[in-house]
Order: structure tokens, then sequence, then C-alpha cells
């Protein structure tokens, strides 16, 4: 399997904002809350719709139609769906998007202004002749978070060591694209009076 990454280009920030001088306050901006994709629990209820039928057809139309069966994966089809559509209405929240910090599920808060670099990545792999696409959101941070134990130094440690970044989310967990993630992120870097923040993401020193 061979891989190789390039960086997607990502939009770049509205005008105005982050363009007032040092000490000038920027346009406020709302919190912004992203949950996990919908479409894992809409799929549920899909195979759960499916197997609904399939139960109905086995329970009375099928030549060797048996009720108890039929109707038992009926009525655990319609459990399913039922717990997959109460999963839909109460997704978890991934990362949250506030005028002082990036709070992230597994991550923490990270002040905005905490951040050295935020880009969105793409890594493209190739088994076997078909080409596989993942995007990430990889953001470096000035100063590391303080470790919880000596496992989690571990895998910090060895994070930064092999991708260059201590967060890295994948954009499978966010419903909204990286793209759109850094975009956001960037804008309130920039409200938050992160001092030159550069198209890349950078902050400068």
């Amino acid at each position: 399997m061979h891989t190789a990454m390039k960086q997607d280009p990502v939009p770049a920030r509205p005008g105005g904002v982050g363009d007032a001088g040092a000490g000038e306050a920027g346009p406020t901006l709302p919190d912004v809350v992203i949950r996990f994709p919908a479409m894992y629990a809409i799929g549920v209820m899909g195979f759960g719709a499916l197997f609904f039928c399939l139960g109905l057809w086995i329970a009375s139309v099928n030549h060797h139609r048996s009720l108890g069966v039929g109707l038992s994966l009926s009525l655990a089809s319609v459990a399913a769906v039922i717990a997959a559509n109460y999963w839909r209405r109460h997704l978890h929240v991934v990362a949250r998007l506030t005028a002082r910090q990036l709070v992230l599920r597994r991550d923490g808060a990270v002040d905005w202004g905490d951040i050295a670099e935020i880009k969105a990545n793409t890594i493209h792999t190739y088994y076997r002749g078909a080409a596989r696409q993942s995007d990430f959101v990889c953001i470096r941070l000035k100063s590391g978070p303080a470790p919880k134990g000596k496992l989690d130094r571990f895998f910090r440690n060895a994070r930064r060591a092999v991708s260059g970044y201590d967060i890295i989310v994948g954009a499978s967990e966010l419903s909204c694209t990286a793209e759109w993630f850094v975009a956001e992120c960037r804008k309130r870097m920039a409200t938050a009076g992160a001092a030159g923040v550069a198209p890349d993401g950078r902050v400068a020193a």
C-alpha cells in the first residue's frame, strides 16, 4: 500500500475579519457547536427499515414462513430504528468554537492564542489499485497541554514525532468539512487578537 499526503486548499478568510489593528475589537462571531455526523444514525435507521420489511416477508409472504421468527425480526428492527432515531436527535458534541477557545471532546479546551498552526490535510491511500481519501484537521500548539499520565504523554509525544501536530481530528467525526472547520477556527483566532494569522494558519511570534 502506498500513501501520499497533500494539503487541500482552505477557503480564504472573509474580508475584514482580523484586519483591525492590535487592540481594536473585531467583529463578534457566534459560538459554533459541531456534532457527530448524523449519517451513521440514518444508516442504522435504513437498515432497520430493511430488516423490518424482511421480517414481515418471512412472517407472511415466504412459502417457508415462520410467524415467530418474522415477528421477532420486525420487532427488533423497530427497536433499532427507535434507538437510532434517538441517537440522531442526541448526537454528542465533537467540538465547540467559542470566542475564546476551541473546545474538543477528546483533547479539551485550547485558547485561540495557543494555536501555532492549523491546517486541513488529506491523506491519499492506494490499495490494490483502489484510491481512498481521508481528510483531517491538524493543529500544532505553541505549548502542548499537560499530559494526564505517562501513557498519555507517550502517545502525545509519538503523535507529535510522527505527524508534527499535537491534535488531529478526523473529518469523519465532524458534521462539516475539514476546510470549513479550519476557516471558522481562523476567523476566531483573528477576532480573539491572535497576532499575524497567515493564510496557512500560522501565528507569528
